[in-house]
């Protein structure tokens, strides 16, 4: 995985049993309005990539991976996502109770495959189950700086 970028939130490359290189580009969004977030932000930035308007900024975050990773032939790796177009994609999104069940979750991906076409193994969804995140993250801000503070309190010992 990469820290997050504008418009590029992480990577994933994935090698098969034949060393055969394929990226996972993915989208993460924390909203209130999980549905509007995929469609204004999420598909565009997929189909940008789609039709490698984005090949540059994916060349050179792939190449970035590699050089920390051991692939003995990162211009190899970097050839199979790009000319065998071995891409695939992942969106993540906090959702609310309206879209925990099965028709909910169509609902909210609805048109993916019009914007990353072929197998559906190309297209990932998941889901986070998170009414408020605001409230949620303020949580887990305040549970930091608890684990912050006891551990200074233990080095002063």
């Amino acid at each position: 995985m990469i820290k997050a970028d504008k418009g590029l939130d992480g990577l994933i490359i994935e090698f098969d049993d034949d060393g055969i290189a394929q990226v996972v580009i993915c989208e993460e969004k924390a909203t209130e309005h999980p549905r509007q977030k995929i469609k204004s932000q999420v598909w565009p930035e997929f189909e940008q990539f789609e039709t490698g308007a984005r090949d540059n900024e994916l060349v050179a975050s792939v190449t970035s991976l590699l050089e920390k990773s051991n692939d003995s032939d990162p211009d190899r790796t970097v050839a199979d996502i790009l000319w065998n177009e071995k891409r695939a994609y992942r969106v993540a999104v906090t959702v609310g109770d309206k879209h925990v069940s099965e028709k909910g979750r169509k609902r909210l991906f609805a048109g993916y495959e019009n914007k990353v076409l072929g197998d559906v193994e190309r297209r990932r969804a998941e889901t986070l189950v998170l009414e408020d995140v605001r409230e949620w993250l303020d949580k887990m801000a305040k549970m930091a700086l608890a684990a912050i503070e006891d551990a200074e309190a233990d080095s002063l010992v």
